[in-house]
C-alpha cells in the first residue's frame, strides 16, 4: 500500500510539474505574441501618420522591422497551433511517407539567408532511401525549429553535420552534430530546455514536443568540446 501511494504521489507530482512547465511556456508564448503584434501596430501607425516626415531610409527600416516581427509572430503562432493539434487531434492528422533528405533540403532553403549570413557549412550523410511517417506540417515544424535554433546559436563559420545512424525497421534515426566555433562555455550553459531561461530554448522545446507527440524521440546534449548533438528518432510506421 505504501509503495502504491508513493507511485501515485510521484505520478501526481510529475503531472503537476508538466502542467506547470506547459502553463509557463504558453504564458511566455502569449506574452511574446502580444509584444510582437504591439510592435507591428506601432510601426504601422508611424508609417501611416501624415505628420511624420520620414526619410526613405527610415521608411525602409520600419518596413524591415515589420517584416521581421510578422515572420517571428507567424512562426510562433504556427508552432502554438501545431502543439494544440498534436495534443488534441493527433489521431486525425494526415500521416504520410516523407523522404527525409528532401524535407531537410527544403527547410535548409527556407533558412538559406541566415545560413549564408553566418557562412555556416552544412554536410549530409543521409541515404536518399531514408524516410519516416508523420504529418507533413508537424515534420516541417520539427526541422524548421532545429534550423532556427542552429542558425541562432551557431557563430560564423560553424560546421553542421546531418548523418543517419542506427538503421531500424521501426524508425529512422539521425544525428545532428553542430560544431559551433567561437561560442563560450557560458553560452551553452544558458541554453536550458527545462527552465525557459533563454529564448534560444524556444525552438528546441517545440522540436522536442512535436517529435515526442508524433511517436518519435529527441535528445539534445552538449559534449566537453562544446559541440551540440541532437539525436532525432522518427517513426517509420503508423502508430495508433
Amino acid at each position: 500500500m505504501e509503495l502504491k501511494n508513493l507511485e501515485t504521489n510521484t505520478s501526481t507530482k510529475n503531472m503537476s510539474d508538466n502542467l506547470s512547465v506547459k502553463e509557463k511556456f504558453f504564458s511566455k508564448i502569449s506574452h511574446d505574441l502580444r509584444g510582437s503584434f504591439t510592435s507591428i501596430l506601432g510601426f504601422s501607425d508611424i508609417l501611416n501618420d501624415p505628420n511624420e516626415e520620414l526619410t526613405r531610409t527610415e521608411i525602409s527600416d520600419f518596413v524591415t522591422r515589420i517584416g521581421k516581427q510578422s515572420q517571428d509572430s507567424f512562426e510562433l503562432l504556427v508552432n502554438f497551433i501545431n502543439w494544440l493539434k498534436l495534443e488534441n487531434f493527433n489521431s486525425g492528422l494526415t500521416k504520410e511517407k516523407l523522404e527525409l533528405l528532401d524535407l531537410i533540403y527544403s527547410i535548409q532553403n527556407l533558412n538559406l539567408k541566415k545560413i549564408n549570413e553566418k557562412n555556416i557549412s552544412i554536410e549530409y550523410e543521409i541515404p536518399e532511401s531514408d524516410y519516416f511517417i508523420m504529418d507533413y506540417e508537424i515534420a516541417h515544424s520539427i526541422f524548421n525549429n532545429i534550423f532556427v535554433f542552429l542558425t541562432k546559436s551557431c557563430s560564423k563559420n560553424s560546421n553542421i553535420l546531418f548523418k543517419s545512424v542506427q538503421p531500424s525497421n521501426n524508425s529512422t534515426v539521425i544525428e545532428i552534430i553542430a560544431n559551433c566555433s567561437g561560442n563560450e562555455e557560458s553560452f551553452y550553459q544558458n541554453i536550458d530546455v527545462r527552465d525557459l531561461n533563454n529564448d534560444l530554448s524556444f525552438p528546441i522545446i517545440f522540436a522536442i514536443k512535436f517529435a515526442e507527440l508524433s511517436g518519435g524521440k529527441f535528445k539534445f546534449s552538449v559534449d566537453k568540446t562544446n559541440t551540440m548533438i541532437i539525436e532525432l528518432e522518427l517513426p517509420k510506421e503508423l502508430k495508433f
